[in-house]
């Protein structure tokens, strides 16, 4: 440790930086990751740090999901394919640096600088929508410009939400006006996009900000049920993305509940899920391992009457925490249920933030229903900065 050198300042702009960079670059995302990583290990302080990390739930639960995880490679061998899974749990280790070294006095900056980065994510999807820039092998039919289209509409959706919440908020009618704004403009975005995930979640979100933020709740009810209605009418009759997708969705349910056929997209993510929670069932104790992502998928596809070819083509459960669970046994389901506890247990002071901070615990569940948020860059990012963030300002104890 170099003295003389406020660690927490600099610390807290690589964070700033980081939460910027992360809807508009990979790369840069890495870059101030790995540099707040390494000024908080030449901060030293260790004692004091895990003085305050074996007291938070979060911690100790992303602590647990790494080290058993390497722990599992004692009974379930394969070291090369485990290390190799495991590595990418190094996005996790910003929630230890938000915890413990930033600073407060920059709450607002760290959603600022995310809304800004978001605000020019959106501008090049709409440049790629109405095809005034060809941006890599991006079609105009699903602009979604950094991430996947599952990950931006879902994100996109959090950030809708945060915007109302900041429009409920602000007292200068410039600000209130530019936040309305970006919020029917990213509203209109969330519709022109494939991701049926985040238009979903925008359903809770909405509800959940509208009855947070509206004291009179038949007014809140009201208000709601308006702009749910408003938002898919105008979305169904204006965007052939979101109408085409709609219908599939409906077919691809009414396939399940009717013919007892899972090959549409839905069905598939329903199939996934069936057969994780069997296997689960099958492996309870010590799981199949973190090597494997879906073991035995030709047995447990015939046992079920699923399509193996097809499913053959997945890679995981699409479902963050039941892959944990299937993964590391008992101890993954414990883990899988103290991360959700932790991430609806956090408190900031404010009341403007514990709302958005109930909004980002919302969010990120229902993601991980659908996705393996676990170990895909973006939805782990997405992860660490929120979970860190919300777990550092709800922090009481000040280190000194």
């Amino acid at each position: 440790m170099i003295k003389n050198i406020d660690y927490t300042k600099y610390i807290s702009f690589m964070l700033i930086a980081y939460a910027f960079s992360f809807p508009v670059s990979k790369a840069a995302t890495n870059l101030f990751e790995v540099l707040a990583i390494l000024l908080w290990i030449m901060e030293g302080r260790w004692r004091e740090k895990f003085e305050l990390y074996k007291h938070n739930l979060l911690s100790i639960s992303i602590a647990l999901l790494i080290g058993f995880s390497l722990l599992s490679i004692l009974w379930h061998g394969n070291a090369g394919l485990t290390f190799h899974y495991i590595a990418k749990y190094r996005h996790l280790l910003i929630i230890f640096v938000f915890y413990s070294s930033f600073d407060k006095k920059y709450t607002s900056h760290i959603i600022s600088a995310f809304l800004g980065a978001m605000f020019i994510s959106e501008l090049m999807s709409y440049a790629i929508f109405f095809e005034l820039i060809h941006y890599k092998n991006i079609s105009p039919d699903d602009p979604s410009p950094f991430m996947s289209h599952m990950t931006y509409s879902t994100v996109l959706a959090f950030t809708i939400n945060v915007l109302l919440i900041r429009f409920f908020y602000e007292k200068n009618l410039k600000y209130k006006l530019f936040y309305i704004f970006f919020f029917l403009s990213a509203t209109a975005n969330l519709f022109i996009n494939g991701g049926r995930t985040g238009q979903v979640i925008f359903i809770v979100l909405i509800l959940i900000t509208i009855f947070t933020s509206v004291q009179h709740k038949f007014k809140a009810f009201i208000l709601s049920i308006t702009i749910l209605m408003t938002t898919f009418f105008l979305a169904y009759s204006l965007s052939p993305n979101f109408h085409s997708r709609t219908n599939q969705l409906y077919y691809d349910l009414s396939n399940v509940i009717v013919h007892n056929n899972y090959t549409g997209s839905g069905g598939l993510r329903l199939a996934l899920s069936i057969m994780g929670v069997e296997t689960f069932k099958d492996y309870p104790m010590a799981g199949t391992g973190i090597a494997y992502s879906i073991k035995d998928l030709q047995l447990y596809a015939q046992r079920n009457g699923f399509n193996a070819k097809i499913l053959s083509t997945l890679a995981d459960y699409h479902n963050g925490f039941l892959t944990i669970s299937v993964q590391l046994g008992i101890i993954g389901l414990i883990i899988s249920l103290m991360i959700i506890f932790a991430l609806f247990r956090f408190s900031p002071e404010k009341k403007e933030y514990k709302i958005f901070a109930l909004l980002y615990a919302t969010t990120f569940v229902l993601f991980s229903f659908t996705h393996n948020t676990f170990h895909t860059m973006n939805p782990m990012i997405f992860f660490a900065l929120f979970s860190g963030y919300f777990n550092s300002i709800s922090r009481r104890k000040i280190l000194h």
